[in-house]
């Protein structure tokens, strides 16, 4: 639940003499709206504990947030004083599978350039799953990865292409796509060895691999779109609010 939802709610279940506390990500947000008890964290959205596989961390995360229903004297907003744990010094840095570098160009050719990359980086990704049980992060559509490439370079043309998934709108059908095709890519930069944070692999999805290029010339015709909700998706969820900063290179 985003921050000024958890902010006002904790008004109303207040009212109703249940004592409340919160963890907030977006401070901002949350001093507009002067919660009653509230802890401000300084983490990367989707993450209000901090980085995963840290219980002795997020547990103390969890202690500052319920330490607050101790005080009577609110609305408070308090200040989380550390950040994420850093990765250990002597684990192995991590090394990108792949470094293609984007290319101007046409949208056929960088789609053809997304499924030679897309090939090349099918035994990483294969090997994840084995690592894991055989659980897999995409596979949210029924699409292979050629006919994501296909899809998004045809909404990338023309919004108005006809939407392969017409149980959902199309900016569900899109998101449900360009996650498949994130999710890929994730699952095969993460059986490398070595520790990385989310930012890091957004960091090489988007400014490293031809995947991230096609997104990125996706959201910038989405921006310009005719069609309000997909040009809505396309500013809010297309690309991670700290990838934002980029733009396609062709």
């Amino acid at each position: 639940m985003c921050t000024r939802a958890v902010s006002g709610l904790a008004h109303y279940l207040e009212r109703e003499g249940l004592p409340t506390t919160a963890i907030v990500l977006i401070r901002a947000h949350a001093a507009l709206i002067a919660p009653p008890r509230a802890l401000s964290v300084p983490f990367e959205l989707g993450r209000p504990f901090g980085a995963p596989n840290e219980p002795d961390f997020q547990r103390r995360v969890l202690v500052d947030a319920l330490s607050l229903l101790e005080r009577t004297d609110g609305p408070l907003l308090v200040d989380f004083p550390d950040g994420p744990p850093q990765p250990d010094a002597d684990l192995a840095a991590w090394t990108a599978p792949i470094a293609a570098e984007p290319q101007p160009g046409d949208a056929g050719a960088l789609a053809d350039a997304v499924k030679s990359e897309i090939e090349s980086l099918q035994p990483l990704r294969d090997q994840w799953v084995r690592e894991h049980g055989g659980r897999q992060l995409d596979r949210i559509t029924s699409f292979s990865q050629g006919d994501i490439v296909d899809l998004i370079q045809g909404y990338t043309r023309d919004q108005s292409t006809e939407n392969p998934m017409p149980a959902f709108p199309p900016e569900r059908t899109v998101k449900y796509a360009a996650d498949d095709l994130k999710h890929f890519y994730y699952m095969a930069g993460l059986s490398k060895p070595g520790r990385i944070t989310d930012i890091e692999l957004d960091n090489w999805f988007f400014g490293e691999t031809l995947a991230g290029e096609l997104l990125l010339r996706l959201k910038a015709a989405l921006l310009v779109s005719n069609d309000t909700d997909l040009k809505s998706f396309g500013e809010r969820s297309l690309v991670s609010s700290h990838q934002a900063h980029r733009t396609p290179q062709g």
